[in-house]
């Protein structure tokens, strides 16, 4: 069995995560106005724009004339670790799975996830970890084609249902399963793409094993 699993709000708990990236800025005296100013690079050429902490700091440095060094060294020390940010059946789910190939597929900016990643250790658990800034089902589609999978057992879980019906609809023997936690930043609803719903990773488990 193949599991391509999310990483924000699926395995990670991503609101609280930006809350405590806020109030790092807020303490280094950056304002909830000038932070929402530059959370985003205009320059991007992306539908769905994906967020840097680094290079909003630069921009913040470049457009407000702020020394920002004090506070790249406290956002380095706190993305060592991001173990506080997992969800509390993260790493049993994952764990649960260790017979199985296991890919984190996370959309985003490739190297702010990637230390996401590392510093909580989900990482370690998976055959491969997958950052993209395209749709989900391009590294998808390239993954199946190179590995040859069209014959395996794969599940997709995603919080996001705009993945999960582009994944379906180009991919329909993937079955699909739409995470609803609680603590998750989107309630999307679910489509006729959705073969299953979950409130938690222990739910997703058990139609995984169903």
């Amino acid at each position: 069995m193949i599991i391509l699993i999310d990483f924000d709000d699926v395995l990670f708990n991503t609101k609280k995560f930006k809350r405590d990236i806020v109030d790092l800025f807020l303490r280094n005296g950056i304002s909830n106005e000038m932070f929402d100013k530059y959370y985003h690079d205009l320059k991007q050429n992306k539908v769905l724009k994906t967020y840097d902490p680094w290079r909003q700091l630069e921009m913040i440095k470049k457009g407000e004339n702020i020394d920002v060094e004090k506070i790249k060294n406290e956002l380095e020390e706190f993305m060592n670790d991001t173990s506080e940010y997992l969800f509390d059946d993260s790493i049993g789910f994952m764990e649960f799975l260790k017979n199985d190939d296991v890919c984190i597929v996370s959309y985003g900016e490739e190297i702010f996830q990637a230390r996401k990643i590392v510093g909580c250790g989900a990482g370690s658990y998976c055959e491969k970890v997958s950052v993209t800034d395209e749709l989900k089902s391009e590294v998808i589609g390239k993954m199946i084609k190179e590995e040859d999978l069209e014959n395996e057992k794969i599940f997709f879980i995603d919080d996001r249902i705009e993945q999960i019906n582009d994944v379906k609809k180009k991919f329909p023997f993937i079955k699909t399963i739409l995470i609803h936690r609680k603590e998750g930043r989107y309630q999307d609803e679910p489509t006729r793409y959705c073969d299953f719903e979950a409130n938690s990773l222990e739910e997703a488990e058990k139609i995984l094993i169903s």
